[in-house]
This record gives structure tokens, C-alpha cells and sequence, in this order.
């Protein structure tokens, strides 16, 4: 095997223990010793290849981002934008439920919720705000040239917690609703998201529209 590719495989399987370490301790705990124990590998290679804990935790973002890219939808803006939106929702909603899928992603960015660090500023500036971008401008076509930036941006979060709680829930959805398994009800979620959403966007379309008659009228 030639040292380029050992040494990619090195590098693969820290960030793979890393994940998994960092997701289980936090980042503050975690230490590199248990990262290059995991991945059968020395601190010379994790240093190396990652410079300190803080390059190595993110990289570990790094990571799960490009995961992240290589499973979006093409979307080329030119299905209609219902459609697109259902897609992005169904799109989101397996790489939240999908059984198969490491665990970490989620543990780790719960436990950066609770304690932030550097990294998640860049996960937030590099792909989460460019995925939500995405995301108001499927809502913005839908709700009309009179929705306010605020109205799109609340859009998009309620579109985002509503799958968002399928994940960070589904034990006591499980509890409470012991026939409905998130994880086996991908499609069915995504259905029922993508018609509520569509739903309470048209009725804010209509009441947008209405909100400026009115006040045309009132300024006639």
C-alpha cells in the first residue's frame, strides 16, 4: 500500500474515533490519547494530520459536512416549488432518522447547543446557513413578492423544528405514540410536514395579500 493512502486511512479513522469520543465526552473530556488508542494510531499521526485537539474536533465538522453534501438532492430550480420543498424535507428527514446513520452527528452538535465552541461558528457560517439560504428561497416563491424577510425566516424555522423534533424527540414519541416509529415513518413524516407547511404558508400568502389591500385602501 502506498503512504499516501495509509496515511488516508489514518487520517479516516481518527476522525471516525474522534466523532465517536468527542460525541460521548464533549469536547472539553475528550482526550487524544482515547482518540489514538480507538483509532489505532499514535499521537504523532493525530498531530500530524490535525495539529491539536481544537484542528481535530474541527475537522470532525469538516467531516460530517461533506457527508452532508454528498447525500443533498440536486435541486436545479426548476421543478415547481412545492415539489422542491418536499424534497428538501424528505431530504432532511433521512439524514435525521435514517437507522444506519452514526449517531455522533447529532450527540455532538446536542452537546454544542449546550456548550458552544469555535466550531459550530464555522458549521453555522459554512453549511447550515447556506442549507437554510436554500431553504428561503423555495418559501419565498411560495409565499409572493409581499412577504417580509422576517415572515420567510420564521418560515424556515418552523419548517426546520418541525422535522427537527422527529429526531431530538422520538423517545417520547415512541412513548406516546407506540405505532408511529419515526425511523419506519420517513415518508408519512415527510408527507404530513410538507402538506402543513404548504398549508400555513398559503394562508399566510392570502393574509399577506389581504393585509395590503387593506392598507391600500386606508391610505386611499
Amino acid at each position: 500500500m502506498k503512504q499516501t493512502a495509509r496515511s488516508a486511512q489514518t487520517r479516516e479513522r481518527l476522525l471516525e474515533a474522534a466523532a465517536d469520543v468527542f460525541a460521548a465526552d464533549g469536547f472539553r473530556n475528550a482526550r487524544i490519547q482515547t482518540i489514538c488508542r480507538r483509532a489505532g494510531a499514535n499521537i504523532a499521526a493525530a498531530h500530524y494530520h490535525f495539529g491539536d485537539k481544537e484542528g481535530l474536533y474541527a475537522a470532525v465538522f469538516d467531516y460530517a459536512e461533506e457527508r452532508a453534501i454528498r447525500e443533498l438532492p440536486a435541486d436545479d430550480g426548476t421543478d415547481p416549488p412545492e415539489e422542491r420543498l418536499r424534497e428538501h424535507i424528505t431530504s432532511f428527514l433521512a439524514r435525521l432518522l435514517d437507522p444506519d446513520r452514526p449517531a455522533w452527528f447529532a450527540r455532538l452538535l446536542a452537546r454544542e447547543m449546550i456548550d458552544p465552541t469555535p466550531a459550530l461558528d464555522g458549521l453555522v457560517q459554512r453549511r447550515m446557513r447556506a442549507t437554510h439560504q436554500h431553504l428561503a428561497g423555495i418559501i419565498r416563491t411560495l409565499l409572493g413578492p409581499d412577504a417580509t424577510t422576517e415572515t420567510v425566516n420564521l418560515c424556515v424555522l418552523s419548517v426546520v423544528s418541525q422535522c427537527v423534533f422527529y429526531r431530538n424527540s422520538a423517545p417520547i414519541v415512541a412513548r406516546l405514540y407506540p405505532d408511529l416509529e419515526p425511523a419506519k415513518e420517513l415518508q408519512r413524516i415527510a408527507d404530513h410536514v410538507t402538506r402543513f407547511s404548504l398549508a400555513a404558508i398559503a394562508g399566510l400568502r392570502v393574509s399577506s395579500r389581504n393585509g395590503k389591500r387593506t392598507q391600500c385602501r386606508t391610505s386611499a
